[in-house]
C-alpha cells in the first residue's frame, strides 16, 4: 500500500493520511501508538491547535518520532464511525490508541506546546498514562501525589472523577490542604463557590496567598464567582440568579459588586428588561473604571435598540458617549453619538457628528467598510429632512 503524509507543514506534526485500517497497519508495523486528533471544521480550539501547537518544531520532533499521528474530521468520511467507536463528544479530543484499538491515554482542549509534549510523554509511560493510572487506583494505590496526578488526568480526559476527589478530600486534613499542590486541586477541581473546599480556600485566603501569591488567588476567586454568576444568568431560574448574586455579595471578595454589575448587564439584556439594563450600565459607568470603547459600545446599543425610547434613558446614554469622546474621540464613539442624537430627534447635531465621525475614521476602518453604517445614517438624516 502507498501511504502519504499530509502536506502543508514546514515543521511540526506530520499527520499520516489513509484509511483507519491503513493507519492501524502502520502502527502495528512500526510498533507505535496511534495519536488521533479528533476535530471538526467549526471548532475554535481545533483551529488554534492547527495554527499553533501542531506547527511547533519541538512538538513535531516528539510526536513524529514516537507515534503515528492521524487526524480526522469527526463529521466527515470515517469520522462518524470513529466518533461512535471511541465515544467522542467534545472537540478537540486527543487519543493515544494501541493497535488493538484500546485508548490508553486521552485529553481535550487547546494546549500550549510544552503542555502538549508533556501530555505525549505521559501517554508513552504505562505508569503515567490514563489507563495505567486507572489500573493502579484499582489495585489500591492511594498516596496523595498519585491521586492528584490521577485526578488531573481524569479531568483532562473529560471523565468523571467525583468519587476519587471525594475520597481525596476526606483523606486530607485541613492542615494538609494548605499546600500549593492542593491549591491547584481546589482551583481546577472544586472551584464551585458553593463547594466546601472552595469555602475553605476563602477562609484561608491569606495562607494560600503566601503559597502562590495574592494575584493568583484573586484571579481564581474572580473566575469562580464569574462562572457561577454567568451560569445562573443562563439558567433562566430567577431563584438561582438571586442566590448566585447573594453568594457573591456576601463572599467578602473585593470585586464582587463589580462582577455582579457586569453580569447583570448581560442578564437584563438577555431577558429584555430594558429599564434595568440602562440603569445598570449607568451604575457601572458611574461607579467603576470603564474604557472609552466600552462606553461608546453601550451607547450604540441603546441607540440601536428599538425598545429603549425613554427620554431619561437616551440622555443617560448620551452622557456615556460624551464621556467616552472626552477620553478619546474616534470614529466609533462619534458614530454612536450621531445615532443617539438622531434617535432623540436632533437631526442637525446628528448630521454634524456623523460627518465628524467619518473624518476620524482610520484607513483600516475605511478599507474594511466599517464606516458604512455612518453613510447609511447620513442618508437617513437627509431623508428625514426632506
Amino acid at each position: 500500500m502507498l501511504f502519504s503524509r499530509l502536506i502543508g507543514f514546514s515543521q511540526g506534526i506530520e499527520f499520516r493520511s489513509g484509511s483507519w485500517e491503513e493507519i492501524k497497519e502502520i502502527a502495528q508495523k512500526e510498533n507505535k501508538l496511534i495519536f488521533l486528533d479528533a476535530y471538526t471544521s467549526w471548532c475554535g480550539p481545533c483551529k488554534w491547535m492547527e495554527k499553533n501547537t501542531f506547527l511547533d518544531a519541538q512538538v513535531g520532533d516528539f510526536y513524529n518520532k514516537n507515534v503515528i499521528a492521524f487526524k480526522q474530521d469527526m463529521e466527515k468520511g470515517e469520522g462518524p464511525m470513529l466518533s461512535k467507536k471511541f465515544g467522542v463528544t467534545q472537540y478537540p479530543t486527543y487519543m493515544f490508541i494501541d493497535s488493538k484499538e484500546n485508548v490508553v491515554h486521552k485529553g481535550q482542549g487547546a494546549k500550549q506546546p510544552d503542555v502538549f509534549i508533556e501530555f505525549g510523554k505521559q501517554a508513552l509511560d504505562p505508569k503515567l498514562r490514563l489507563e495505567g493510572l486507572k489500573e493502579q487506583y484499582k489495585e489500591g494505590k492511594r498516596d496523595p501525589e498519585f491521586i492528584r496526578r490521577y485526578l488531573f488526568a481524569l479531568r483532562d480526559a473529560g471523565e468523571n472523577g467525583r468519587e476519587v476527589l471525594a475520597w481525596y478530600f476526606n483523606y486530607m486534613s485541613d492542615e494538609n490542604m494548605l499546600t500549593s499542590e492542593n491549591y491547584e486541586v481546589i482551583k481546577k477541581l472544586a472551584s464551585n463557590p458553593y463547594s466546601k473546599k472552595f469555602i475553605f480556600l476563602e477562609k484561608n485566603r491569606s495562607k494560600y496567598e503566601q503559597l502562590v501569591g495574592k494575584d493568583e488567588v484573586k484571579k481564581t476567586l474572580y473566575e469562580a464567582y464569574n462562572v457561577m454568576l454567568v451560569m445562573a444568568m443562563y439558567s433562566g431560574d430567577t431563584a438561582q440568579w438571586e442566590r448566585a448574586k447573594e453568594r457573591a455579595r456576601t463572599s467578602g471578595f473585593e470585586d464582587a459588586s463589580l462582577l455582579i454589575t457586569k453580569v447583570s448587564i448581560y442578564y437584563y439584556n438577555q431577558y429584555k428588561q430594558w429599564d434595568a439594563y440602562v440603569k445598570t450600565i449607568n451604575d457601572y459607568i458611574s461607579n467603576y473604571e470603564v474604557s472609552a470603547g466600552d462606553m461608546g459600545y453601550y451607547a450604540l446599543q441603546v441607540a440601536k435598540n428599538e425598545s429603549i425610547t425613554g427620554k431619561d434613558q437616551l440622555h443617560m446614554a448620551l452622557n456615556w458617549v460624551n464621556k467616552s469622546i472626552g477620553m478619546e474621540s474616534n470614529y466609533r464613539n462619534n458614530h454612536a453619538k450621531a445615532a443617539l442624537l438622531l434617535k432623540m430627534g436632533k437631526q442637525k447635531q446628528a448630521l454634524k457628528t456623523a460627518e465628524n465621525a467619518l473624518l476620524l475614521a482610520t484607513d483600516e476602518e475605511k478599507q474594511k467598510e466599517y464606516t458604512k453604517p455612518t453613510f447609511d445614517l447620513i442618508e437617513k438624516i437627509k431623508a428625514q429632512k426632506n
